[in-house]
């Protein structure tokens, strides 16, 4: 079986957060992974997954919102 990887969201290009948020263990935003984004899943910055993808995080409005009301811009 091939391993995925795995990491952590606030160092993942598929998280993404509010235009001014920081980037910390406990800032809240959406995963846009393509698979996932019909679960309009919200999570922290210290959640993690093995859809990572090293890079940095996207930013849009209402990405903290519960539920979320921002569109993924990538």
């Amino acid at each position: 079986m091939k391993r995925s990887p795995w990491g952590l969201c606030r160092t993942c290009e598929w998280w993404q957060i509010e235009l001014r948020a920081t980037v910390k263990k406990d800032t809240l935003g959406l995963c846009i992974e393509e698979k996932l984004q019909p679960f309009l899943l919200r999570v922290s910055g210290n959640s993690g997954c093995n859809r990572y993808m090293k890079g940095t995080p996207a930013r849009a409005p209402g990405s903290s919102k519960a539920p979320p009301t921002a569109k993924p811009i990538r």
